[in-house]
């Protein structure tokens, strides 16, 4: 019998850069001498379905695509339902609505589940600056990830940018993307910490790597700002959601800590050293260690607020949500009425 996968896509109002997307998969090459079934599927997190004109201009390519439209807004609630349409897949791979992958990313990603045997095989991801971006971002690796690690090194954590999941580890964690992260991100890192923490090898690949598509918006100093705090607030929410108690409130303050004071260190080094790479990791580093403090009472950056569902739910807080500082012992499923994933209907997050 063949080996079944499915590319998982989520989407919201972004025809053109999901039309880039589906294309470069639809060129995927496959492993020689392989027997894949691949599939794709897309979830539109928009209520008015605007991916499916978009979807069926591919009717008849190479790889089939599914689309279906999940109305609940919020990207844990689209990333949940892809892994619902994928249950019965042998793997699942994650990637972007804004990336576009070079003919053999799928090949070498399969080739290194093959080889590697690994429960989890993640790639990193090379940002496509706009032009006209600003100097810092040339020579910033916060828009690509590659050369941060080695190929085989093991990881404690992923993301779902480019990352293919074994059916037995979403078998497993289940339900996967937690409602509080509903606009702020992070569903992913609390994902695959539990995947971590569940016992999954999760492996490097550096060959799969993946291009994203940089907006400007995301090219400007404050963007870095918000983004590493919203980074420092979702690990420091997610580590306490999954081990509450006082040891995990100290572990992650220390963290923080660590965060803020290597900051120091790294503005003092690129002062005296003239290196604007180590005044940029001071930046991050430093509001990564103000959100992780803000995380411990359950204070987040809404990025994704304004384009995934204010007009929808009025920019109320939502079942499950951390608005208000109430810290994020108190995050719920947004409906526990409802099986969040076929087999499990009793599962629940920890």
């Amino acid at each position: 019998m063949s080996t079944s996968v499915a590319i998982a896509v989520i989407t919201f109002r972004r025809p053109g850069l999901l039309r880039g997307l589906l294309t470069s998969l639809q060129a995927q090459e496959l492993p020689a001498g392989s027997d894949y079934s691949v599939r794709i599927v897309v979830v539109d997190n928009d209520a008015d379905g605007t991916a499916a004109q978009v979807v069926a201009a591919f009717d008849g390519d190479r790889y089939p695509i599914e689309s279906v439209v999940e109305s609940e807004p919020g990207i844990p609630f689209a990333r949940e339902r892809s892994v619902e349409l994928c249950w019965n897949d042998d793997a699942l791979i994650f990637v972007d609505d804004d990336e576009v992958a070079p003919p053999n990313w799928l090949s070498t990603l399969l080739n290194a589940w093959e080889k590697t045997g690994a429960d989890v095989v993640t790639g990193p991801v090379k940002g496509n600056l706009p032009e006209g971006a600003p100097p810092w971002n040339h020579y910033s690796d916060v828009h690509d990830s590659t050369g941060r690690h080695t190929t085989g090194l093991e990881m404690r954590k992923a993301y779902t940018n480019n990352t293919l999941v074994s059916r037995r580890v979403y078998h497993t964690v289940t339900p996967g993307f937690h409602p509080a992260f509903r606009y702020t991100g992070s569903s992913d890192l609390h994902f695959f910490l539990r995947v971590h923490r569940a016992g999954f090898r999760i492996v490097w690949c550096e060959e799969a790597v993946i291009a994203e598509e940089v907006p400007a918006a995301r090219t400007t100093l404050s963007w870095l700002v918000r983004r590493a705090f919203r980074s420092g607030s979702g690990d420091t929410i997610s580590r306490l959601l999954i081990r509450p108690g006082v040891v995990s409130y100290v572990l992650v303050l220390a963290y923080a800590s660590a965060r803020v004071v290597s900051a120091i260190g790294y503005a003092l080094a690129g002062l005296l050293l003239g290196r604007k790479t180590h005044l940029l990791k001071a930046v991050r580093r430093f509001f990564s260690g103000v959100g992780s403090l803000a995380g411990i009472v359950g204070i987040n950056h809404d990025e994704y607020r304004e384009r995934h569902g204010a007009e929808h739910d009025g920019g109320e807080p939502v079942p499950g949500d951390l608005a208000g500082g109430a810290g994020p012992e108190s995050a719920r499923l947004a409906d526990p009425g409802r099986a969040p994933v076929a087999d499990h209907p009793d599962a629940r997050l920890p």
